[in-house]
């Protein structure tokens, strides 16, 4: 029989051990391990589509994790941004997301009240080494959802116009449309007198891309999408059908659009093969015009009521993880708002910058005197409509955008359309 103190000798052996795996056993495994468990590795997925501006990530991504040995972050593309709603939410569900997403700002709140997000008021509240005034309060009231500020902004842009300059030189065009008749008029006597099939096209299918178009005709029209403090459906009033009943008419009535590959309104074949001679589109889609033969310029949506615009961007979004990622992913966050990456970014990708100090430096200054293209989109910010954050957005957006559709191929009438949306929005409000 063993002796009791061999037997606690033993015990005190096997203790030791424990806690020396327990500590991570840097005496066995050596260095090597120690400095793997110290990089934190964060996934980020991203919807970019076009290929200059899916490159100018790419590097600044890099140029973040080289400059972070301790943190490295892995880009995924998750395909089409109107189609990644669905794959979120099903990563939500199986307990499995991102530690970080960039997408549009309306899904904050469906997310935010699901608990999986790491509020970004809080990182904020942790750090006064940030300068929260340097970002715009527009940007942080899209970001946010019930008060608290739940995204960090990563670019801003809204929708404008494109136009084919050749087109308009051939059809003896020299004003450019400021309204909604004009638009009409222009639209008829460039497809008439120039090469272009059509003089213009509108967006079709039932995503969020044709809802987020529209919405911007709904504020031209001097309506407004929710009432009574977020709580009713107002779109389904006469001057959403009047933004609704334009569109019908610039295909059905006047003949002077077509519709858009379904659910790809944001795609520019059309327009750089010359097949129309206008298109409802953002500033991100510039560098890719660029590389074309497309002699382009921009000018701002007409108006009817009032101007008007969808104001836009991606947000960078947070998942809750372990306070290590966390940590990591505001860092990155950090960057990402940074004037450097902000200048960098607008002036290879054609988004706008979310902060003041980055809109007001020298380079992005020069860079807007030598592409007035942009500065368009710079102008028009102050006339811009931002999407409710609710939970409730992507259900009324879903019952929105195949109203309209039903409304474009004529098998209901505007305010047939808008109505039945708006009582599928209102149960969606209601939960």
């Amino acid at each position: 029989m063993f002796k009791k103190e061999s037997i606690v000798a033993v015990l005190s052996l096997v203790l030791v051990l424990a806690l020396s795996v327990n500590a991570g056993a840097w005496w066995i495994f050596g260095d090597d391990e120690e400095k793997k468990n110290k990089v934190v590795e964060l996934t980020f997925w991203h919807g970019m589509e076009s290929g200059a501006n899916n490159k100018a990530l790419k590097k600044k991504v890099k140029e973040f994790n080289q400059s972070h040995p301790d943190i490295q972050v892995d880009l995924q593309s998750y395909g089409a941004a109107d189609d990644a709603e669905s794959k979120v939410m099903t990563s939500v569900a199986g307990g499995n997301p991102p530690e970080m997403m960039w997408m549009g700002p309306h899904m904050t709140g469906q997310l935010a009240e699901a608990g999986v997000l790491a509020p970004v008021s809080e990182f904020i509240k942790n750090d006064p080494s940030f300068n929260k005034d340097d970002i715009y309060d527009s940007l942080w009231k899209v970001s946010s959802y019930q008060g608290k500020i739940y995204t960090a902004p990563f670019e801003a842009n809204n929708l404008g116009i494109f136009y084919n300059k050749d087109y308009f030189k051939q059809a003896g065009i020299k004003e450019l449309p400021d309204t909604w008749t004009e638009f009409i008029e222009v639209a008829k006597k460039v497809q008439e007198n120039s090469d272009a099939e059509y003089g213009f096209q509108v967006p079709m299918g039932t995503g969020e891309w044709t809802v987020w178009n529209w919405e911007a005709f709904l504020k031209q029209a001097g309506g407004e999408f929710l009432k009574d403090n977020g709580t009713k459906i107002a779109f389904d009033s006469k001057d959403g059908a009047e933004a609704l009943q334009y569109w019908v008419d610039l295909v059905h009535k006047y003949k002077v659009a077509e519709f858009s590959q379904t659910g790809a309104g944001y795609k520019t074949g059309a327009l750089e093969s010359g097949r129309i001679a206008m298109q409802i589109i953002g500033p991100w889609t510039i560098p890719q015009l660029n590389k074309t033969d497309l002699n382009y310029g921009t000018f701002m949506l007409p108006k009817q009521e009032e101007r008007g615009t969808s104001l836009g961007g991606e947000n960078l979004y947070i998942f809750k993880t372990t306070e290590r990622k966390e940590k990591a992913a505001w860092k990155f966050a950090k960057y990402v708002m940074s004037a450097d990456f902000q200048v960098e970014w607008a002036k290879k990708t054609g988004y706008l910058p979310v902060s003041k100090s980055a809109m007001n430096s020298d380079e992005y200054q020069n860079f807007l005197d030598e592409n007035p293209a942009v500065r368009t989109f710079t102008k028009q910010m102050k006339y811009g409509f931002a999407r409710p954050t609710g939970p409730a957005y992507p259900g009324i957006s879903s019952a929105l955008g195949k109203a309209i559709e039903k409304a474009l191929y004529q098998r209901l009438t505007p305010e047939e359309a808008l109505e039945n949306a708006a009582k599928k929005g209102q149960e969606a409000l209601n939960e």
